[in-house]
């Protein structure tokens, strides 16, 4: 995308001889994204450039649709599909209303305990019941430690392209009122692996879903996201309104998804660069924002990550870490990767679903997201990356045949991460059974079966308990947090730490009844 210096491609691979030709052949859509971006920025800004009252700034009778997922496979590292339509249903009869058609890509194993905007659309003044979801595509990808590397991707048996979803209760669309719809996509259940009449593993899927409107109360938001990320595609640093002090459209599922526009405040902080002025287009951003009554994204922490440039073969790769090389101090200096998403879309040049090498010098930054979840101030460097780990990493990539890639890291990122397991035993319980400390049995083979220790505090949220000493051992949980390795033995909250121990500050503890 030449506006801003960076690209949404998302045609299939290519070979090299023939990168630049496809490249320029692709100018021209890509600038007329850039266009459409650019213009849906300026009817949601119209009007609001000299400081007016109100801060109604999404069109009324707006449908958003939130998806994401409960719970998850433990093993799967992706299931990616293409999302090429979606209707809703009138309710007691067969007239439908097309939400939209276009096609969005979406990794359900990303949205383990998370949600995203998945469209933002205009829909009539009516009752629906039921949602049709159509599905494109779709593969899920396993850690598989037998296989070199470790990866195995199997295409989809789909027992449905079109699974119909009963909204429960109904959704209805009012006159002059912003609407939301949740999409949730149960994993765990709607996945079945099994072998063949030859022996070979296949996956079968069957949609398990579930849809509802998201009931507002007085005072209360349509939506909390805790981790949206993308890369910025129009900065307006200017006051739009009495509320909002500037805000920036970003590009949601690697440029696939919808130009969503992030309102500031007073009270958003804004961390990686210095004032909203210097927020460049091109920057991957990782948000935690309030969605409000009227539609009106507000940060309420922008993370601001490096920029990405495809000429350069300079983008943001999210994934997780295989396997570490460390040197004698026990410092990282090279490790593998698995590549789950890129921000944007390389076009192809580094596959989806590879295992890459990341080269870790002296000059690469270390960083966490999502810093507020860091409430022990654990450190996050050379030492602190291990196996499991989500990470953000932003570099230079370099093709060294169709199955090989090395990215010269230079900036990583630790980023929020859901971990499924189960409670081994309680640690520490503060006197309001919320602080505290339990030791976790991960299922995620990656993690390779040590236990994990979790420490929460009084802003930790439990779903499905009211706390600490309502765990139990035999129920899933998920765990959302930051994990850091723990190189040395050490003491965190009074709790003691052995030396190679992965802990995790948990923003969300969620059981599954």
């Amino acid at each position: 995308m030449r506006c801003s210096e960076t690209k949404e491609v998302s045609d299939p691979p290519r070979m090299a001889a023939t990168r630049n030709e496809d490249r320029e052949k692709l100018m021209l859509k890509r600038m007329l994204a850039v266009g459409l971006v650019l213009g849906l920025a300026a009817v949601m800004f119209a009007g609001c450039g000299g400081g007016t009252s109100s801060t109604k700034t999404v069109a009324k009778e707006t449908l958003f649709t939130f998806i994401g997922d409960t719970p998850p496979a433990s093993d799967v590292l992706s299931l990616r599909t293409t999302i090429t339509g979606l209707t809703l249903t009138q309710q007691d009869t067969t007239h439908t209303v097309t939400v939209f058609s276009s096609s969005v890509k979406v990794n359900f194993a990303s949205l383990r305990d998370f949600s995203t905007i998945l469209n933002v659309a205009s829909a009539p003044e009516k009752t629906y019941d039921k949602a049709t979801i159509t599905f494109s595509g779709t593969q899920v990808v396993l850690y598989d430690p037998t296989q070199s590397p470790p990866v195995r991707v199997l295409n989809a048996e789909m027992s449905t392209v079109s699974p119909v979803i009963p909204i429960g209760p109904a959704l209805t669309v009012v006159n002059d009122e912003v609407a939301a719809l949740r999409l949730d996509f149960d994993l765990w259940r709607s996945i079945k692996l099994e072998l063949d009449e030859d022996g070979e593993l296949v996956c079968k899927v069957t949609p398990v879903m579930t849809a509802s409107p998201v009931v507002v109360s007085e005072g209360q938001s349509l939506g909390e996201f805790d981790d949206l990320v993308g890369f910025v595609s129009a900065v307006s640093p200017y006051r739009v309104s009495d509320a909002f002090t500037g805000a920036f459209t970003m590009q949601l599922l690697a440029g696939t998804g919808p130009a969503i526009t992030v309102y500031f405040t007073d009270s958003t902080q804004l961390l990686g660069v210095s004032a909203l002025n210097q927020l460049e287009t091109g920057r991957v951003v990782e948000v935690e924002a309030v969605m409000d009554k009227d539609g009106n994204l507000v940060a309420k922490t922008v993370e601001v990550e490096d920029r990405a440039v495809l000429d350069d073969e300079k983008l943001a790769f999210l994934g997780y870490v295989i396997s570490v090389t460390r040197d004698g101090s026990g410092n990282v200096t090279q490790f593998s990767f698995y590549v789950r998403e890129e921000e944007p879309s390389s076009g192809g040049d580094v596959p989806l679903d590879s295992v890459v090498v990341v080269n870790v010098s002296s000059t690469t930054t270390f960083q966490y997201s999502s810093r507020s979840a860091n409430f022990a101030s654990l450190p996050f460097d050379a030492t602190a990356v291990a196996p499991g780990q989500e990470l953000i990493v932003h570099g230079e990539y370099t093709t060294m045949s169709e199955a090989s890639t090395i990215i010269d890291a230079n900036t990583i990122f630790l980023k929020l991460q859901t971990v499924q397991g189960n409670l081994l035993s309680l640690v520490q319980v503060g006197s309001d059974g919320r602080t505290g400390a339990f030791q976790f049995a991960p299922a995620a083979t990656l993690l390779q079966g040590a236990p994990i220790l979790v420490f929460t505090n009084n802003e930790t949220v439990f779903t499905g308990v009211s706390g600490l000493t309502e765990l139990t051992a035999e129920s899933i949980l998920l765990v959302r947090g930051l994990p850091f390795y723990q190189k040395q033995a050490g003491t965190i909250n009074g709790v003691a730490v052995p030396a190679g121990t992965l802990v995790i500050t948990a923003r969300q503890v969620h059981q599954l009844q």
